[in-house]
């Protein structure tokens, strides 16, 4: 862990830390509500409970207890990293967690205790399940008709008409 001199937590105005997790290097507020920043995408990468099991970091921040509020927030929030405000909004629809996104640069906000929330949301896990499947099934019907369209270009051509 290191101070991250730039990045001041939105939430509790403490220095955040820049921390490792698995390879990825995140924001986090260590000495204060325990929020983390979330650059694009990387949030996907570890909202399960598998993923990044036994990080002492990681571990250390889901025993924070949750400091965000149970709904939608009327606090904007400016961006740690464009400046722009984020937009607060439920994370997965049904799910009750209300986290703050960029939409300038795609990052996420998230207070003291929604990782932990998100990790355990069976409506978050059931959508993670979803999104695995639909992407394993668009896989499988890319290779079929990647096997077909080989297939057919083996085939002679022949013009119509003849």
């Amino acid at each position: 862990m290191s101070i991250n001199e730039g990045f001041t937590c939105p939430a509790c105005r403490k220095q955040l830390q820049t921390v490792r997790i698995r390879g990825i290097e995140l924001e986090a507020c260590t000495d204060g509500c325990g929020g983390i920043w979330f650059d694009a995408a990387e949030l996907f990468r570890l909202d399960e409970p598998e993923e990044g099991e036994g990080d002492p970091v990681l571990d250390k921040l889901l025993a924070l207890p949750r400091q965000g509020a149970a709904g939608p927030s009327g606090e904007k929030r400016l961006c740690i990293k464009c400046g722009a405000k984020m937009k607060n909004h439920e994370h997965r629809e049904g799910s009750g967690i209300f986290i703050d996104e960029c939409y300038v640069c795609g990052g996420i906000w998230l207070d003291g205790g929604e990782l932990k929330a998100i990790r355990e949301n069976p409506v978050v896990r059931q959508s993670n399940e979803e999104r695995t499947r639909m992407a394993r099934d668009f896989s499988q019907k890319v290779q079929d008709e990647k096997k077909r369209l080989e297939e057919a270009a083996k085939r002679p051509f022949r013009k119509p008409g003849r």
